[in-house]
């Protein structure tokens, strides 16, 4: 009965260390798969150059901003942006610098600005349209008042108020980024502004201020 009991127990700490080293086996593979993971790489964006606040994104524009850059896949967050396509029509809630790593949760959708507006429309200047404009200062995303000057006083009145910047063009035609300066741009107004502003620009007494917020 004892050399049965005692091979019960032979059998059983053979099985015990046959189980413990299983286990310690797929934990061990586990780990080493985590770890060779982290070195896999994955293609991911990044900034290219500096992403003012408020610039939407689209199919034209998503190469002027944003490059594709391939880095280790233990090193970026789940968020992280791998396919242009999901932020088409979106644009960042805040500046961006250039070398970003981008991630999904950094943009908004840019219609939020429209619906705050009863009824809006596109409309577009160049600077030299206007008495005064702050020429390569504005960006995408700004926001901007619009006054009128008399030209025979000189006296000015508020004409279009938190009017929004959708973007601005360089003298080539290109979107201003970088060290470029945007010589025209398009805006979004209420359509009641919108034949006071036009017949501002015809006689050339519209003046910018950009709103600091």
């Amino acid at each position: 009965m004892k050399n049965k009991n005692k091979t019960q127990t032979k059998y059983g700490l053979v099985i015990a260390a046959l189980l413990t080293a299983a286990a310690t086996f797929a934990i061990m593979t586990y780990f080493q798969r985590q770890a060779l993971s982290d070195f896999e790489k994955k293609d991911i964006y990044v900034a290219l150059s500096d992403i003012p606040r408020g610039t939407v994104i689209t199919e034209e524009n998503a190469s002027v901003y944003m490059t594709v850059k391939s880095v280790d896949a233990g090193c970026i967050p789940e968020s992280a942006l791998s396919d242009v396509g999901m932020i088409n029509g979106l644009s960042p809630a805040f500046d961006i610098s250039e070398g970003t790593l981008l991630t999904t949760g950094m943009f908004t959708d840019a219609d939020d600005v429209l619906s705050e507006m009863e009824s809006p429309v596109l409309a577009g200047f160049k600077t030299d349209d206007m008495s005064k404009a702050v020429s390569g200062v504005l960006r995408a995303g700004d926001r901007i008042d619009i006054y009128s000057s008399d030209p025979e006083t000189g006296e000015g009145r508020l004409l279009c108020s938190n009017v929004y910047v959708e973007c601005g063009y360089d003298s080539s035609g290109g979107v201003a980024s970088g060290n470029s300066t945007a010589v025209l741009f398009n805006i979004y107004l209420e359509s009641k502004d919108a034949l006071a502003f036009y017949e501002g620009l015809r006689t050339g007494t519209l003046y910018v201020v950009r709103k600091c917020l």
